[in-house]
């Protein structure tokens, strides 16, 4: 096969990749928007040190109200990152008071914090 071929090749090759990068990606998707997601066991009551605008963001730019969930389950363009964005939000304020000696909430363990 001569250069051009192989070039050829490796386009389709790169094409067919980014085809099924996105079709998995759609699939991500759907899946997001449609999975039961697990119960979480929040208690405001835990938390009310915290001022509310560090967690609702909405309160500061006024994108809305009601539960997290409400929202960031329901956007489309958010759903795919929510749990990541959950897990790492409220992990990294649980990191940041266990590293200064304070009571600090679940890390890791899941059933901590799911029910």
């Amino acid at each position: 096969m001569n250069k051009a071929g192989i070039t050829v090749l490796l386009v389709l090759l790169a094409v067919l990749l980014i085809v099924f990068a996105y079709a998995g990606f759609a699939r991500r998707q759907t899946a997001m928007l449609q999975r039961p997601l697990l119960p979480v066991a929040f208690e405001h009551i835990d938390h009310n040190e915290q001022p509310c605008a560090d967690c609702h963001h909405n309160y500061v730019d006024d994108t809305g109200g009601g539960a997290c969930y409400n929202c960031h389950k329901l956007t489309p363009e958010l759903a795919p990152e929510m749990e990541s964005m959950f897990h790492d939000f409220c992990r990294e304020c649980h990191v940041e008071k266990r590293m200064h000696a304070q009571e600090s909430g679940p890390l890791r363990q899941c059933s901590l914090c799911h029910h």
